[in-house]
């Protein structure tokens, strides 16, 4: 009887061990988790802003500015460095993998210890005219 699994009962032939095979293996499941990594980053902002992918969000500067508000300011404060040091961790590891338009908030944003203010939407999120 052979030591390899069973499928309905018939012996199925363990597989012969190919290193190279391993580790294409790992290499093309550690790409998809980088992937997926930035695709939940990326979907992650576009929600928080309130973006479309072709550009405007659904919300007003007042709107964002009242989110920002009804946050407590260390939760902003921590959302956005989060942020930015995920972003930084990217650049460094893969540069070039976050487009330029997520590399900072999609609405200027100054925050001078006390308050954050929203500013307007950036130009690279404005809405693009339909062609």
């Amino acid at each position: 009887m052979s030591t390899g699994s069973t499928s309905g009962g018939y012996p199925v032939p363990g597989e012969e061990f190919i290193a190279s095979e391993h580790a294409r293996n790992k290499i093309i499941r550690a790409n998809q988790f980088q992937q997926s990594v930035l695709s939940q980053w990326i979907a992650t902002y576009l929600d928080f802003y309130g973006l479309a992918e072709s550009g405007g969000s659904r919300y007003t500067t007042a709107q964002m500015q009242a989110i920002i508000d009804a946050m407590p300011a260390a939760t902003a404060r921590d959302i956005m460095s989060d942020s930015a040091a995920f972003v930084a961790f990217v650049n460094q590891a893969a540069p070039g993998a976050i487009a330029d338009k997520y590399q900072s908030p999609a609405f200027a944003m100054t925050d001078d210890g006390q308050q954050i203010t929203v500013g307007d939407l950036r130009p690279e999120w404005q809405p693009q005219p339909e062609v």
